[in-house]
This record gives C-alpha cells, structure tokens and sequence, in this order.
C-alpha cells in the first residue's frame, strides 16, 4: 500500500509540473502571439518567471529576472514588471534601460509606459542620452516615442562635450537635437554663463535662443537681451528688445545689437546709448558701432553727447559722433562731425567738427566755429579750448578771430585779430592778446548806463582786460591808430569792426539736447 501510494503521489506530482510548465508556455506564446497581431502591441521577449495575476479585476502578468520587452525598434530593459495585457500598458522596476535604435538611451529606477500611445514617464535617477554625446538627467521624465521627445518639470540637468544647462522645466526633441528650457535657467560653458527665463537650445549648432530677459557673463564682460541667440561656438550674438553689452569701462545698448563676443564688435540699432562709465559720458544715436579691440565707437543719426563736468554737464550734438580711446597709443579722444552743436551753462558753441583729446583736456573746433559765453561771442576759422578743472581755462583762436561783447546797454564792444589767445578764471573771460592786425571798438560808460564816447584803435598786437565779460583796460605793444567819438559824433558804421556779427539767436538752448 506505501509503495503503490508513493508512485500515485509522485506521478500527481509530476504531472501537475507539467501542467505548470505547459500553461506558462501556452500563456508567453500566446501573448506573443497576440502583441505580433497588432505594430502596436508590446512584445515579451524576454523574462526569468512568469506569473498570471488578476488585480482589481483586470489580467496583469508578473515577471521578473532580465525582463526584456520590444515595440518597434524600442528595446526595454528591467529587473521586474506587471504587463496589463488588455491595455497594453507596462510598469517596471529595477535597472530600467530603454534603447530607441541607435538615436537615444534612458534609464531609470521605475517606468511607466503605454504601449497605445508609446508615452514612457521614467523616475527615479533618470538619465538619457543621444548619439551627439548630449545627456539629461532629472528625477522625472515623460518621453514620447512617437514624436522622439522628452519633457521634465521638476529641474534637470543637460551636457554636451562644452556646456551645462540646468533649469526647472525642460523638453528636448531627438530628431531636430532641440531643447526648450524654462524658469531659472543657467547655462555654463567655460568661457561664459547664461542666466534666462526662457532658452531653445540646438546641441548640433551649439546655438541658444532666448525669450525673456536674459544674461550672459563672460571674461571681458556682460551681454544683457529680452530676445535673440547666441551662437555659443562663434561668440556671435543677435539680440532684440534693449540689448545691453557691457565690457569693461563702456556700456553699448540698442533696440537690436549685433555683437561678436571673439572679435569684440558690435552693432547697434535703434535708441543706442553709449556709456563710458570712467568719464562719465553718455553717447546717445539712432546707429552704434563698437569695435572693443581697437577702443572705436562710433554713433551716428541724431547722435548727442552728454558728459560730466563737476556739477555741470557738457552736452553736444552732431550728426555723427566718433569715440577712439587707444592705450597702446595713449590716445583717448572723443570726435563730432557735421552740424556740431554745444551746450554748457557758461559756454555754447556751434561749428562744423569738432575734437575733444580727453588726454589733455583740450577741445578743437574746426570750420568756422562760434562760441557764446555769458555776454561774449568769440568766432575765429578754428579755435582750441584748454580745459582745466572742468573749466575753461584758455582760447587759442586762429585767423579771422573775433570777440563781441555786450554791455549793460546793449551795445558790442569788440576786438578782432589775426590770432588771439583768451584767458578765463572761473569761465569768465579774463584777458585777449591779441597778435597781428589788431582792431576793437570799445563803448566807454559811466556808471555802466551813461554812453560817453566810442574808442576805435587799431593796433597790431595788443592785450585786452575784461571785467565781467566786459572790455574794461587795453595794453598796447606797438604803437596804436587811437580814435575817440563823441556820443553825438558817432554813426552807424563806427559802431561795428569789418566782419562783426552779432548770432546771440544762434546760441543753442538745452531744449535743443533733449532726447
């Protein structure tokens, strides 16, 4: 009885193993039968255990040990897996390795994945990579299999050979190689630093595109835009809605800049402002040029200077206005061309070009300026200021030179010469000497109302004094032509120098300089 029981127990036994065996078989082939019916449906290929379980009604199949699924030319990895047969749904755990071809890699901790709709969400240490070398990781990710896109919102981190892009939200499309950052993202390459709201990378062109405001720092200085891109392998930049570039001790912005960061050149239009923050100098225009090599700036179309000068500010316009500040060549100058017009509190002035050599201070005024200050107006075929303190300290002025002042009644003392060389003290005319084919008029007054007579000298050289801008003493070093006229002597023609020309109505006003 024991033996014949033993050989019913061993053949029951037996034959419920094969049972066991066959079953499971029966159940992988013929769900491999039934993913192979569909291009949609998800293919075991692969698993170490095979379990059928019923879970909230619906048939799940629990695998485990190198569980291998395939669809398409997409191949997933994982330590272990519930398949959901009638959704055609995977979750899986442990290791996760997707291959999609030869284009991208992912892995991950657990995966979510619709055979339907072949969308993946990957969590975990999340890390994917293409065949450019780039690399993304994050703690979630979807993945579209469809489109080949990818898309975290809880921070992640991409690489390529040269830079890291870190930001809250990120999508990358596989096929056009591009990424779509936002909310505090941070580019870093070795050479620069990208900080922006929003940013498109390409990881074929190495460019960056970027919508909102957006900085980007390098060695030699910054680059400030609300719009553009910036080709991160050229240095070259085109940027939109104010762009600023700063480098150094200047400051070029725009409402459109074009700038290489390896040439260190620059366009700007569209309300260019020029700053040189050592002089305190703004250059305002429509166009802007800056070549930072060289130390050229160049500002044309409605261009205006606003420079200070102790608690004063020197304003000048011109249709173009040129900037050279050269180190190796100790040349600093700032040059105006064309319709010059400038504005002190003490001094005004108009020519047709004009240099300011900051090295020394000094101002050139070319092609026949004029220049009012107070009461005076000096005219001469150029003249050359020399500043000191901030101030107008001397007035050379050559051939054809010319000084009208006006006194308290209104008439215009006056001195004419070959050359004259004008002092000031406080911005007030001083003294004029006068060298070579001297002439004045000068209106003696008593009590500054009273007119007394005209003097009318002609001398060759000779030295005026002012006192308020006014003609008080003359010194004369050679012998004078002296002529005094009575009041009730003087005509019209006494009364003016050949060549006098009063333009007080040129003078220009500081609503003139207001952009």
């Amino acid at each position: 009885m024991g033996f014949e029981f033993m050989q019913r127990e061993i053949s029951s036994r037996y034959f419920l193993l094969n049972l066991i065996l066959l079953t499971a078989f029966f159940l992988l082939g013929a769900f491999n039968h039934a993913f192979a019916q569909s291009s949609e449906q998800v293919q075991l290929t692969q698993a170490g255990e095979l379990e059928g379980l019923v879970i909230n009604g619906k048939e799940v199949r629990r695998l485990k040990n190198n569980v291998i699924f395939k669809q398409g030319n997409t191949t997933l990895y994982c330590d272990s897996a519930y398949m959901y047969v009638a959704e055609n749904n995977i979750e899986a755990f442990g290791k996760i390795l997707i291959n999609k071809g030869d284009s991208v890699e992912v892995t991950g901790d657990k995966l979510l994945y619709s055979g339907a709709t072949r969308k993946a969400t990957i969590l975990g240490d999340v890390f994917l990579k293409d065949n450019q070398g780039m690399t993304l990781k994050t703690k979630f990710l979807d993945y579209d299999f469809s489109n080949k896109s990818a898309h975290y919102i809880n921070g992640g981190v991409v690489k390529d050979k040269e830079n890291t892009l870190t930001s809250e939200i990120g999508s990358y499309n596989t096929v056009n190689k591009q990424i779509s950052f936002k909310k505090n993202v941070v580019l870093i390459n070795p050479k620069y630093q990208t900080y922006s709201d929003t940013l498109i990378y390409n990881t074929i062109n190495k460019t960056a595109y970027f919508k909102g405001p957006t900085h980007i720092k390098t060695k030699d200085g910054n680059l400030y835009a609300e719009d553009g891109e910036y080709n991160t392998i050229k240095g070259s930049a085109i940027f939109k809605g104010r762009a600023r570039i700063e480098q150094g001790d200047y400051v070029l912005e725009g409402n459109k800049l074009n700038y290489n960061e390896k040439a260190k050149i620059g366009h700007a239009e569209g309300n260019v402002i020029i700053t040189s923050k050592k002089d305190s100098i703004l250059v305002y225009g429509d166009h802007g040029y800056y070549d930072g090599y060289n130390g050229f700036t160049r500002v044309h179309g409605h261009a205006l200077m606003r420079m200070k000068t102790g608690k004063d500010t020197l304003l000048l316009k011109a249709d173009t206005l040129i900037s050279i500040n050269d180190s190796i060549k100790n040349k600093k100058q700032l040059l105006a061309y064309r319709h010059v017009r400038i504005f002190k509190s003490d001094l005004q002035g108009k020519c047709d070009s004009l240099v300011y050599n900051m090295i020394d201070s000094t101002i050139y005024f070319y092609q026949k300026p004029v220049l009012w200050s107070n009461n005076s107006q000096l005219s001469a075929d150029s003249i050359r200021i020399k500043m000191k303190n901030n101030q107008v300290d001397k007035m050379f002025m050559k051939v054809n030179a010319f000084i009208i002042s006006e006194d308290s009644i209104q008439n215009h003392n006056q001195v004419k010469g070959r050359a004259m060389l004008a002092q000031f003290k406080q911005n007030k005319i001083q003294r004029v000497d006068v060298n070579g084919n001297g002439e004045s008029i000068y209106f003696a007054l008593e009590k500054d109302s009273l007119l007394i007579g005209l003097n009318k000298i002609i001398c060759s050289n000779m030295v005026i004094r002012f006192k308020d801008n006014t003609l008080n003493t003359f010194s004369f070093l050679t012998k004078p032509d002296a002529n005094f006229i009575p009041p009730h002597e003087i005509a019209e023609p006494d009364k003016e120098l050949k060549g006098f020309r009063w333009r007080i109505k040129e003078t220009p006003k500081k609503e003139e300089f207001i952009r």
